[in-house]
C-alpha cells in the first residue's frame, strides 16, 4: 500500500499546476504574515527596552508564528475532510508555477522595474536593464530553495508539520529577519531560517549538478551568503554574471532576456527532479518501515 503523503504531494502538485497559488484570503502564509505584523505593532514601545528584550520579544512571536504553523498542521479535522485539508496546506507551503508567472511576466513587461519590484526586495528602480535581469534570474534560482526544495524536503521528512512549519520560518525570515530596526527582534527568525536552509541549499546542488558537471563544487566555492549556493550555480550553469549591487558580483557576461527564459527552463527541470526525489524518498520510507516491522 502507497503512503498517504504520496497521494498528498500528487494531489498539491495537481492544485500548483492549475492555481499556481491559494487566493490571498486562505492563503496560509498570508495569516503566517498577519501574526507576525501583530506582533510587529507593538514592537514601538518594545524598542526602546534595549536588544535583550528586543530579541526575547522576537523569539516569542517567532515561537508563536510556529505554534500557529503546528496547530494549522495538527487541526483535529475528520477524515477524509483531513486529506484535502492536508494536500492544500501542502501545495500553500512551496511555489512551483507562481515563480515561473511571475518570472514570466518580469519578461513580458520588458524587464519593468516595478514588476520585477514584486520578487526581490532591492530597490528596483536604481537598475539597469542587465542588473534586473539579473535580479529576476538570483530570485528564480534562490526561489528553488526555499520555494521548492526545502518545504518538499521536510515533508519528506516530518509530512505535512516539516512544510508549514518550514513556510511559517522562511515568511519570518522574510518579513523580520534583517539587520538594522529588526537585528535583535528577528534574531532568531533569521537563524532558523539559516539552519533550515542548510541541507536543502547544498542538496539542490546535487540537482544542478545533473544540468551541468562542476554546478555542485562551484555553488559551494562561490556561494554568495550562508545559503547562497543556487545562486552561484545559476550563474555557473548559464555563465552570466549575477549581481546584487553593494553586495556581491558573480562573474561572466551580462545577462540577456534569453538567459532569463533559461533560468525558468531550468527551474522547471529542477522542481521536476525536487518532486521525483521526494516521491522516492517517501517510497523509500515505506520500504524500511516495512522492513523494521518485519523484522519486529
Amino acid at each position: 500500500m502507497l503512503p498517504v503523503e504520496l497521494y498528498l504531494l500528487l494531489f498539491a502538485l495537481l492544485l500548483d499546476l492549475i492555481f499556481a497559488e491559494p487566493p490571498k484570503t486562505f492563503h496560509p502564509v498570508v495569516w503566517f504574515g498577519k501574526l507576525i505584523s501583530f506582533f510587529e505593532r507593538f514592537f514601538v514601545k518594545i524598542e526602546k527596552l534595549g536588544p535583550f528584550v528586543q530579541f526575547l520579544y522576537g523569539s516569542a512571536a517567532a515561537m508563536a508564528v510556529i505554534f500557529f504553523a503546528l496547530a494549522l498542521a495538527f487541526a483535529p479535522i475528520p477524515e477524509p475532510l483531513n486529506y484535502f485539508w492536508h494536500a492544500y496546506l501542502l501545495f500553500s507551503s512551496f511555489s512551483i508555477k507562481s515563480m515561473i508567472l511571475h518570472a514570466t511576466e518580469c519578461l513580458k513587461s520588458d524587464m519593468s522595474p516595478e514588476v520585477v519590484q514584486r520578487i526581490v526586495s532591492r530597490d528596483t528602480k536604481k537598475l539597469n536593464k542587465h542588473q534586473l535581469r539579473s535580479a529576476v534570474i538570483e530570485s528564480t534560482s534562490e526561489n528553488f530553495v526555499d520555494g521548492v526544495m526545502a518545504p518538499l524536503f521536510y515533508f519528506s521528512i516530518f509530512g505535512i508539520a516539516g512544510a508549514v512549519v518550514y513556510r511559517a520560518i522562511n515568511t519570518l525570515d522574510s518579513m523580520v529577519g534583517y539587520r538594522g530596526k529588526y537585528e535583535f527582534f528577528g534574531k532568531l527568525s533569521a537563524r532558523l531560517d539559516d539552519i533550515a536552509n542548510y541541507i536543502p541549499a547544498r542538496l539542490s546542488l546535487v540537482f544542478f549538478e545533473f544540468i551541468k558537471r562542476g554546478s555542485f563544487s562551484h555553488g559551494l566555492k562561490n556561494r554568495v551568503k550562508l545559503n547562497g549556493t543556487t545562486i552561484a550555480a545559476m550563474s555557473y550553469v548559464l555563465g552570466v554574471k549575477l549581481e546584487k549591487p553593494g553586495f556581491y558580483s558573480l562573474p561572466g557576461r551580462l545577462a540577456e532576456d534569453e538567459d532569463v527564459k533559461k533560468a525558468i527552463r531550468i527551474f522547471k527541470i529542477l522542481s521536476t527532479m525536487a518532486a521525483v526525489y521526494t516521491i522516492f524518498f517517501l517510497l523509500l520510507r515505506l520500504l524500511l518501515m516495512e522492513k523494521v516491522y518485519i523484522s519486529l
